[in-house]
């Protein structure tokens, strides 16, 4: 339907195009005519031939055009025929023609009162199933909770009960067998211990008396080294007062000097040897004391293991009288789970039924929402904002769903049109992605648009014999004035010639083997008309480039009266004449 409407449309914008046409082709013929005689009243060019228009060939700047018709159109998704998916009666239209609406409004309302009637049973029969797994889970619920606490709690004590006997046991056989071995021992480790108190308080007598000669040496060090540092002052004394007397040499002050400076060194030595003898023996004599306290503590510990051992056996009875407990523990247990997963045949009819009390719930929570689906389609709203272009029912009318939804209302976004041009298949090779455009409407045909190619369609549409090419102009600016399917005149700029040969159009004169232009050119003194081949390029429709044929300054002939020059021949020589040659007229 949306394509058969297009293709009509399509068929009467090529008419219209071609009236247009028509009328345009005529005006030009007009417009050609009234030149001729404008130009031909105020710039008579008198030669041995007779009056004529010339124009002399120029250089310049041309921008290579294509003219093609279209129309404006919706963007995609500007543009949404927006129905109904189910069938009934129009009950409220809140939108007409030309009204601005905002995506999410709602512009129609369907009256359905079995939808909602159905709806309402629908939530009743909810209500209902609701009512009855409740009180299926009241009861259910009891006897489960009953029944898996029971059983829940048998297996607990069960696994508990064995547990302790299989300690208690293990712990009694356990402390049969290792009371003999743990006195023995614990009175090896006491004698053990007592060995290393003993050592450790010798080393403690030998760490002192140690420590004491130390510091004895390292004290007679220092003094002996301070001595040497005075004997060598005075001796550097008496030296130096002997070398301002002349007795002796400078060398030997210079050695004094350096023997007082090493025994100097020697003191500063043997007092920091002192300082670390002092630190060394003070940690020596800390760790033999922390020794002895170690190895009083271990004798302490071996002492306390030993009473611990020996008082064994009396534990050893109570843990037989503990597993003999924990067995009685796990008979019970037993007996009790064994109870307890007899009651679970009861429990499982019960939960069958509340299965299927929640399998009728969900049935009946699914026609819920399904109605409820279907009630919302009553309200119909716009997906979009946008303005409504069309209007296809009216308040109180019935709408049809089939296998597709019917066209209510159509609604377009003003603000995201486009231009379609329809390019004739011998141009559509120079159109490019990007090139400018120019677009006029007819509605305001003094107003320019600009845009530029945004989409070039490969697949053809052929419209009474004419093949032509689907080209998207997206716009610059969108302009309050455009509406969906007006009909546009595009011009695209599709390339630019710099500084190349032109002539206007009018004198370009087009055959079967090329084109060619008249030259006005002076032979023997005479005036006469050459036909001359030229190689043309591209045109913006008042001037066409000339690759080759012509030189800059040569002038060449528009339009004229001329005579027959048997020596050159000239062909159709005038835009306004035909091939054949008009008589001379007289000044």
């Amino acid at each position: 339907m949306a394509s058969a409407q297009a293709a009509a449309a399509a068929i009467r914008r090529k008419t219209r195009r071609r009236n247009r046409n028509l009328i345009t082709a005529g005006a030009v013929v007009g417009v050609a005519i009234l030149g001729y005689v404008g130009w031909h009243a105020t710039h008579p060019a008198v030669s041995s031939l007779g009056p004529m228009i010339t124009a002399p060939v120029t250089r310049g700047d041309i921008t290579e055009t294509i003219t093609a018709t279209g129309s404006v159109d919706a963007q995609t998704g500007a543009q949404v025929n927006i129905g109904s998916q189910i069938t009934g009666t129009i009950q409220h239209l809140y939108a007409d023609v030309g009204t601005l609406v905002k995506a999410g409004q709602p512009i129609a309302i369907l009256d359905l009162p079995d939808m909602r009637a159905q709806l309402q049973q629908s939530r009743a029969n909810l209500a209902e199933t609701e009512a009855a797994l409740q009180q299926q889970l009241s009861t259910v619920g009891m006897t489960h909770s009953q029944v898996s606490s029971a059983v829940a709690q048998a297996e607990a004590q069960l696994k508990s009960s064995e547990a302790s006997y299989a300690a208690s046991t293990a712990t009694a056989n356990l402390q049969s067998a290792q009371v003999p071995t743990d006195i023995t021992k614990a009175q090896a480790a006491l004698a053990t211990a007592q060995a290393a108190l003993n050592t450790a308080e010798s080393q403690k007598v030998q760490t002192d008396k140690g420590a004491a000669l130390q510091v004895a040496n390292a004290q007679e060090a220092v003094t002996q080294a301070k001595a040497n540092t005075v004997n060598a002052d005075l001796a550097l004394t008496r030296d130096q007062e002997l070398l301002t007397r002349g007795f002796v040499a400078q060398s030997v002050v210079d050695a004094a000097k350096a023997q007082a400076t090493v025994y100097q060194s020697q003191t500063a030595a043997a007092k920091q040897s002192l300082a670390l003898v002092k630190q060394q023996v003070t940690a020596s004599l800390q760790t033999a004391k922390d020794q002895v306290a170690q190895a009083q503590q271990g004798v302490a510990s071996a002492k306390a293991a030993l009473a611990s051992a020996e008082a064994e056996p009396y534990q050893v009875a109570a843990s037989k009288a503990n597993a003999e407990s924990a067995a009685s523990a796990v008979r019970n247990a037993r007996a009790s789970l064994k109870l307890a997963l007899g009651n679970r045949a009861q429990d499982a009819q019960k939960a069958a039924q509340v299965a299927q009390a929640e399998q009728a719930v969900q049935v009946a929570e699914q026609q819920v929402k399904y109605y409820q689906a279907q009630l919302a389609k009553t309200i119909i709203r716009s997906p979009i904002t946008g303005t409504v272009l069309q209007l296809a029912e009216q308040q109180g009318e019935t709408l049809a769903a089939g296998l597709s939804a019917p066209t209510l209302i159509v609604v377009c976004d003003l603000h995201r049109l486009q231009v379609d041009a329809y390019v004739d298949e011998t141009d559509i090779g120079k159109v490019r992605l990007g090139q400018k455009a120019q677009i006029t409407v007819d509605a305001y045909p003094k107003d320019i648009l600009t845009g530029h190619v945004s989409k070039i369609a490969s697949g053809a549409t052929i419209l009474q014999g004419v093949v032509t090419y689907d080209v998207t102009i997206a716009l610059d600016h969108q302009s309050n004035h455009l509406k969906p399917s007006m009909t546009t005149n595009v011009t695209l700029d599709v390339s630019d010639h710099h500084n190349v040969l032109l002539v206007p159009s009018e004198a370009i004169q087009l055959h079967v083997s090329g084109a060619s232009v008249n030259v006005v050119k002076k032979v023997n003194g005479k005036t006469v008309i050459v036909k001359t081949p030229v190689k043309i390029g591209g045109s913006d429709g008042v001037n066409t480039e000339v690759k080759s044929g012509l030189t800059e300054g040569e002038i060449i002939e528009l339009a004229g009266d001329q005579t027959t020059n048997h020596a050159f021949n000239r062909g159709n020589t005038s835009p306004f004449t035909s091939g054949k040659k008009p008589a001379a007229k007289k000044k």
